[in-house]
């Protein structure tokens, strides 16, 4: 009876798993029914609402939420947003095997990659779409559209970054076969239209970079496709019609380009007989033509429909401005007809104005929803975080619980076997000396705690148009890292160390340094005397085995120049709209040379530039897989909170919430220090 019971227990168990699975699924299967009918409506703002319920419903996951958060971003013009929820959907893709995610993450990618390609920022779009690419190799999924549009457009940026080559070659070579492969297996209108648009994406980039023998390959086997497709029943004729017309506007851009200009000719000839050509669209995309063989008659008639095209938009975006207006402005201009010209350039001002005013009301709106969302997101993880500590103590109280019972099991077996007696008083003796050796680390750590707390100035140094903000978090080992700034005569004289070696001699002698320096910063006047001065003082009995790097800046405030010595620290980041590094020089540690050279170094920091100082327990921070932060990371989290938000203390809190993700909780042996200076 008993048995019976438990088996009975058993199954019902396992039923009640089965129907949570079932209504998992349909949950999903609902979400994403409702997704897929806002998609077909272009209801992009229902589609933003649906992401946020039904992920905390449970029916979509973290990454798919973000995909289409992205996706309606993109289509409501919201581009930064669109960036930024694509870059989520693939942290929190990029560590799954979940089939589903791995879709969401090559389809996230595929956009992610064109939406930076079209911006021409070919860099980070290579930084997207090439680790993606390996990966989804390695998982064996290289045969979905989205993989081989990401090498198309691997391709189409190493091409727009002047890197092309047999690479290149090669990679769009690889990404058709895989269209001819998909075509051979499924022949579906989407597997020949996902073809086309690969090799129209080749074919434009072919004519951007001026590679136009190459090019016209590519048109070829476009033409060859197309002709395949059209053959096909029930074909869509306007799509077929547009595409025909692709065909001729490039196979004529490229043939000119390779001086044949009659053949090219001919080829447009052809393009003007396809209904497309006629439409406001096919007017403005025949110009690419007609500007390029200087027949600004015709273009400036095409733009003529431009008015027509946009009428539907109450203002123009600075794109349209950019890439439609001023080449109609061009086009006028150049045909002579200059009242119409005139015209547009007054319609350009007007345009401008209101276009300004949209972009920053955009930006204000994304960047304020940026950091909402970013807050809900740490809140989130910090959530998550201590549900993890709440079942870590839990374990441990039950591993605590087991080595109590373990330990008197011991207690009463050693009392039964009495030989054991001599094995039982060596683990006591080991015992007292492991507690000696912790003791004496405790001591070191609250000395060189104590000395670290008095060289932390207790206030940063007030002046118009500069921002100043700094923090240091201590390791649970040595600390030794010390920082200090003030003015003099309309000048800011800062520093900012750590010592070699992680001793408590080490630490003592990172007070040396920072007494010395508020020494040497009321009378000196240079970073190359200071350093020298305290140098001379640390080795006046001879050198010192492990030193204390140092970096010591003057910044005039009126003028913007940076005088710096670099006494052995390690990079120090200038950043406006990119990294830069600044030099680090050949330098020694203090103390470790005896009347040493310092060498100074000069640079100027322009208004709106961040100047990012920080010691070794940045890149040497370490996470629970013994695996180093490292520079490079160091350098991509501080571009990231630059664009994030540029002001000195968003932009260090932003830093150290991505080390502290990186180190989930791991105890540091060094110490994190940050020295933020902004001339505003």
């Amino acid at each position: 009876m008993k048995k019976l019971s438990i088996i009975t227990l058993l199954l019902a168990a396992v039923l009640m798993m089965g129907c949570d699975k079932d209504s998992s699924q349909e949950l999903t299967k609902k979400a994403d029914s409702l997704i897929e009918t806002a998609h077909k409506q272009r209801d992009y703002n229902l589609m933003l609402q649906l992401a946020d319920s039904l992920e905390k419903e449970g029916g979509l996951s973290t990454a798919k939420a973000y995909y289409w958060r992205g996706y309606a971003s993109d289509r409501l013009n919201q581009k930064r947003m669109a960036e930024f929820f694509w870059n989520g959907s693939l942290d929190a893709a990029s560590n799954s095997t979940n089939e589903e995610d791995i879709e969401i993450y090559a389809k996230t990618a595929s956009h992610l990659a064109n939406l930076l390609s079209v911006r021409g920022d070919y860099e980070n779009a290579l930084n997207i779409a090439v680790p993606v690419a390996n990966r989804l190799e390695k998982l064996q999924c290289d045969t979905i559209s989205d993989y081989i549009n990401l090498l198309i457009y691997i391709g189409c940026c190493q091409a727009g970054l002047g890197q092309g080559g047999e690479s290149t070659t090669d990679g769009f070579d690889r990404a058709y076969k895989k269209h001819l492969d998909n075509i051979e297996k499924n022949h579906t209108d989407e597997s020949y239209k996902n073809a086309i648009a690969g090799l129209i994406n080749i074919a434009y980039i072919c004519n951007y970079t001026k590679n136009y023998r190459e090019a016209l390959n590519w048109i070829a086997k476009f033409g060859e496709l197309l002709g395949e497709y059209e053959q096909r029943p029930n074909t869509d004729g306007d799509y077929v019609d547009k595409q025909v017309a692709r065909f001729a506007i490039y196979k004529a851009i490229a043939l000119d380009g390779l001086g044949m200009k009659e053949e090219a000719t001919k080829v447009y000839d052809e393009y003007l007989e396809t209904d497309y050509s006629k439409t406001p669209e096919g007017k403005l995309n025949a110009n690419e033509y007609l500007t390029k063989v200087n027949r600004w008659e015709e273009a400036a008639d095409n733009y003529s429909s431009l008015d027509i095209m946009l009428a539907r938009n109450k203002a123009y975006s600075l794109e349209d401005i950019r890439d439609l207006l001023v080449k109609k402005y061009q086009a006028n201009l150049k045909a002579g007809r200059r009242d119409s010209a005139a015209m547009v350039s007054l319609q350009i001002s007007d345009a401008l104005d209101k276009a300004f005013a949209q972009a920053k009301q955009i930006d204000e709106q994304e960047q304020s929803t940026i950091v909402k969302i970013a807050g809900e997101m740490t809140a989130n993880n910090e959530k998550v975080e201590r549900m993890k500590i709440y079942g870590l103590l839990g374990i441990l109280g039950l591993a605590i619980l087991v080595f109590l019972c373990i330990l008197l099991y011991r207690r009463i077996a050693l009392q039964r076997l009495r030989k054991q007696y001599k094995n039982l008083e060596e683990s006591c003796r080991l015992v007292e000396e492991d507690t000696a050796d912790k003791e004496r680390t405790a001591t070191e750590h609250r000395i060189t705690q104590a000395i670290q707390q008095k060289m932390v100035p207790e206030a940063l140094p007030q002046y118009k148009g500069l921002g100043l903000y700094a923090t240091m978090t201590p390791s649970a080992g040595i600390c030794g890292d010390l920082y200090d700034c003030m003015i003099r005569e309309d000048k800011l004289i800062f520093c900012i160390g750590n010592p070699v070696a992680e001793d408590t001699h080490s630490s003592v002698m990172a007070g040396m340094v920072w007494a010395l320096f508020r020494s040497a910063a009321m009378h000196e006047e240079t970073p190359q005397n200071i350093v020298t001065d305290i140098n001379n003082a640390l080795t006046k009995n001879g050198e010192i085995d492990m030193g204390v790097t140092l970096f010591v800046g003057v910044l005039d405030l009126k003028t913007g120049m940076l005088n710096y010595c670099n006494a052995g620290h390690g990079t120090a980041l200038l950043l406006n709209e990119e990294v830069n590094l600044l030099p680090v020089g050949e330098n020694p540690p203090l103390g470790v040379q005896v009347n040493w050279d310092f060498v100074e170094q000069e640079v100027e920091m322009v208004k709106g530039s961040l100047l990012f100082l920080y010691t070794s327990g940045l890149a040497l921070a370490t996470n629970g897989k013994q695996k180093q932060y490292g520079e490079k990371m160091v350098h991509g989290a501080a571009l990231q909170a630059m664009k994030m938000n540029a002001s000195p203390k968003p932009f260090i809190e932003n830093v150290q919430q991505t080390i502290d993700k990186f180190i989930d909780g791991t105890p540091q042996t060094r110490d994190m220090t940050m020295l933020v200076i902004k001339r505003l």
